[in-house]
């Protein structure tokens, strides 16, 4: 019985790894994530020309919110739901945008699941971060030499962000979009601005790149919008 957490990368099909195509090709049941306010997925939009005829595609609905018991209901009706199939089929596959060990919802899935099927094997391929995509989007080079490279997300405490962007020389913030204007400010202050890139949507058709990240604070920006700072870049 295996539970497989596949990364489906950014966005643009063609960074699918072949390992992530060959366990989708297999695959007897599907499950992707979805806002419980629509059922859009947009991990499935990634694969679907590549999803073999005839294997049912069912979405799992969770929240956007930070509350914690609304997202743990979520977490258990889901997991029931994947085990009900694991115990059925064998196995499944959760598709999940990036990688499914980086701010994904995988982990707190497959934990929930294991707990109703302790003896499930759980299996997580590998995917292309937005982090990398997009440097090679904007022709950055992260990290050399002695150098250092850091994810982080926006949502951390403003004391953490600020001396991660002191300590760190090259690092990519996830989850700007709801603190946009304040991200923007501690950037600033923090003499970093001027080294940083924005992308939003990075890989997809609807992909919009930012000459100048305050560019942002004029509207909210899409959910998968990250920010690279520092860095090197290779027309430097």
């Amino acid at each position: 019985m295996r539970l497989y957490g596949v990364g489906v990368g950014p966005g643009d099909p063609e960074l699918l790894t072949l390992k992530a195509l060959r366990v989708l090709q297999e695959a007897v049941h599907i499950f992707v994530a979805s806002s419980s306010k629509n059922d859009y997925s947009l991990a499935l939009r990634v694969v679907e020309g590549y999803l073999p005829a005839g294997v049912p595609v069912e979405r799992l609905s969770f929240p956007m919110t930070r509350e914690r018991a609304r997202l743990e209901e979520a977490w258990e009706k889901n997991a029931r739901r994947v085990a009900e199939v694991l115990r059925e089929k064998g196995s499944a596959v959760f598709l999940t945008l990036g990688d499914p060990a980086l701010f994904s919802t995988f982990g707190h899935l497959a934990r929930a699941v294991r707990e109703r099927v302790p003896e499930v094997e759980i299996e997580m391929v590998p995917g292309i971060t937005a982090a990398q995509a997009a440097a090679a989007r904007l022709g950055v080079i992260l990290a050399e030499g002695e150098g250092a490279f850091l994810i982080a997300s926006a949502l951390a405490a403003e004391g953490v962000l600020r001396k991660l962007l002191r300590e760190t020389s090259s690092l990519a913030l996830y989850k700007v979009y709801r603190r946009t204007p304040e991200i923007l400010r501690l950037l600033e202050e923090e003499g970093r601005l001027s080294e940083t890139r924005a992308v939003s949507l990075c890989g997809l058709p609807e992909e919009k790149v930012y000459q100048d990240p305050r560019d942002l604070s004029h509207s909210r920006p899409p959910y998968f919008t990250l920010l690279l700072v520092g860095g090197k870049s290779l027309t430097e």
